[in-house]
């Protein structure tokens, strides 16, 4: 029997039919979750997976681990979320991320001008100002796969909160997490516009893909003058 069969008395559906699964038809609930890390199922499976006791042999395990020479440990490496905008792949770190769900309905604000400033959501209750990341990066065709473009199903949008400021803009796929060290970092290439290269520290790569890295010091600086 598997570890997770003897840890959980509930059906672990996430093995069979959800994102880990290979069964069909799917749960029908990751049309609403997204992950079955955000579904309430799983979410008490885990509860009862870190409320069971701790074998004796894996404390003395660990207890040998941590108090090894510390010299060993891995070395510092940088978490990211990596989406995409129009045809261009970017980043941003992964503490930043608050958020990722599904799109919302952008409601327009009234005499507002910004080319970066779109309008307002409800984000779980809370209205939450929605910016076009696209258009601040000077990325071609950002906002025409947003929502009902040619990619509808990865259409997705991301909340980044930064300094309790909560800023919330629209992408065309999410590609996922992805860790990477300060040498991986490379320099812009001459093709990247004017308008990116302005708000980007670097480029990584990641799945044969260059993915330019977002300076979100710079980012939310420039959001914020567009408020006023």
């Amino acid at each position: 029997m598997s570890e997770d069969k003897i840890f959980f008395s509930t059906d672990d559906c996430w093995h069979r039919i959800g994102v880990w699964g290979k069964e069909t038809p799917r749960c029908k609930r990751l049309d609403d979750f997204i992950h079955c890390q955000n579904c309430d199922t799983f979410h008490a499976a885990s509860l009862k997976a870190y409320e069971r006791a701790i074998a004796d042999d894996y404390r003395l395990e660990w207890t040998k681990v941590l108090a090894g020479n510390k010299e060993t440990a891995l070395s510092h490496t940088i978490s990211v979320i990596i989406f995409r905008l129009g045809d261009e792949w970017v980043a941003i770190a992964t503490r930043l991320c608050k958020e990722i769900s599904r799109i919302m309905k952008i409601h327009r604000l009234p005499h507002n001008k910004s080319r970066i400033m779109r309008g307002v959501v409800s984000n779980v209750g809370e209205i939450q100002i929605c910016f076009s990341l696209g258009s601040l990066l000077g990325i071609d065709k950002a906002d025409r796969l947003f929502g009902g473009g040619e990619n509808p199903v990865y259409a997705r949008m991301i909340v980044m909160e930064v300094a309790s400021r909560r800023y919330v803009f629209p992408v065309s796929e999410v590609g996922g997490l992805h860790h990477y060290t300060e040498a991986d970092l490379g320099p812009l290439p001459k093709t990247v516009s004017d308008s990116s290269a302005s708000y980007m520290k670097g480029v990584i790569k990641w799945n044969d893909k260059t993915v330019g890295c977002l300076d979100e010091t710079l980012l939310t600086s420039q959001f914020e003058r567009s408020i006023k």
